[in-house]
């Protein structure tokens, strides 16, 4: 009791303790905690809190989740858990495309009316921000693609957008960046053509966004924008990687960026191997094989995760967490994918964040304003149903 007593009486180990639990708390937790005082709100609004909460959080894989988007409904899953599907509040009732996410914030890229707008979220706070694109005049002749990413050194995130010109001679290709520290856009221009894969990123890491993409001479290149300097760089992809392989699949494996080549061949068994690039020189790139992991089974398409699982997909059967160190499976109960991300809560929130409203409260709204003589017609209708089933 004397040792309690002297715990208790000294308030800097009392706040260390307070801390070291509040690190380890999920964030919907934490939120609640806010509002018990005005110590523990100013404590898990500071900013090294969030920081550092974001680190550990970051460093446990069984709080990994992935966002996962099928077209008609998107779901967050936690990789523990695959099983189970966790509703979010979207912040946009219509479509739109999921760029990428780190740190907990998500980049999407929406419609309202006829305007493109941009938005970062964050899911486990439920607050978002949205704004415009660069005004520029855009044709069938400009190949798009978005980027996002973080810079550590500013605590700075970037949305980027590449604009490569197919018409144009020379070759070039502008990328914009959005700060949203300076909440502005800056422009840069390169004297190369560029196809992307896709029209958002291909993987986010720390200080570093990729694309994987197509020069003028039709070769494959992976393009890497540096975050802290703003320089775009090539970086030509091994030829053997491409013409031997069934396919491959751009990653984020264990912070770093990756290559998952997968091949099948007749006579062997399916194997995945982990390639990365390294620095040999300014100029001088030398990719790498670090793993190779013997599959017990074929696929059709595969999506690699941070932690070193990959999800699965094998039609006609449910996709599929697999673990390839353990081998462990786990069927994940959403079908179909079309595409996923990495995703793990946080705090972080940026300048100009609100919150958003309960999107069922708002459709359930439109629903109780409609005129009473639609009501009564949806209840008519729903009366004659029951006849027909003879209820």
């Amino acid at each position: 009791m004397k040792n309690a007593r002297r715990i208790t009486d000294n308030p800097y180990l009392v706040n260390e303790i307070v801390e070291g639990i509040f690190l380890r708390l999920p964030v919907k937790t934490l939120l609640r905690f806010k509002c018990i005082c005005k110590r523990y709100c100013d404590l898990i609004s500071s900013p090294w809190f969030i920081t550092l909460h974001r680190k550990i959080f970051n460093s446990e894989p069984y709080n990994h989740c992935i966002l996962v988007q099928t077209g008609e409904i998107n779901r967050l899953i936690r990789i523990q858990n695959p099983g189970c599907l966790i509703k979010i509040n979207e912040p946009c009732t219509s479509n739109y495309t999921v760029v990428g996410s780190i740190n907990g914030l998500v980049c999407l890229v929406t419609t309202a009316g006829s305007r493109k707008l941009i938005c970062l979220w964050n899911p486990s706070i439920n607050q978002f921000k949205m704004f415009p694109p660069m005004r520029r005049q855009m044709t069938r002749y400009i190949d798009v693609s978005m980027g996002f990413g973080y810079e550590k050194d500013s605590d700075d995130y970037k949305v980027m957008r590449v604009l490569s010109y197919k018409t144009v001679w020379p070759p070039t290709t502008l990328l914009e960046v959005y700060s949203t520290k300076l909440e502005s856009w800056t422009v840069r221009k390169f004297d190369v053509h560029l196809k992307m894969s896709m029209c958002r990123c291909d993987v986010i890491v720390e200080g570093f966004t990729y694309w994987v993409a197509k020069d003028l001479d039709e070769s494959t290149v992976l393009v890497s924008f540096d975050l802290s300097s703003d320089d775009l760089r090539l970086i030509p992809v091994r030829e053997s990687l491409i013409t031997e392989s069934q396919s491959f699949e751009a990653t984020n494996y264990h912070g770093s960026f990756a290559l998952l080549v997968y091949s099948s061949p007749s006579e062997f068994k399916a194997c995945l191997e982990v390639w990365m690039v390294e620095d040999v020189s300014a100029e001088a790139y030398r990719w790498q094989k670090k793993f190779t992991f013997r599959m017990d089974f074929e696929f059709s398409s595969h999506w690699g995760l941070t932690g070193g699982d990959i999800v699965v997909k094998n039609a006609p059967n449910m996709p599929f967490l697999f673990n390839l160190a353990t081998k462990q499976m786990s069927v994940i109960g959403i079908n179909p994918i079309l595409s996923l991300f990495n995703y793990t809560e946080s705090l972080v929130s940026i300048e100009g964040f609100k919150r958003i409203r309960n999107q069922q409260k708002v459709r359930r709204r439109r629903n109780d304003s409609l005129p009473q003589k639609n009501q009564q017609d949806r209840a008519n209708r729903h009366i004659a149903e029951l006849r027909d089933l003879n209820v």
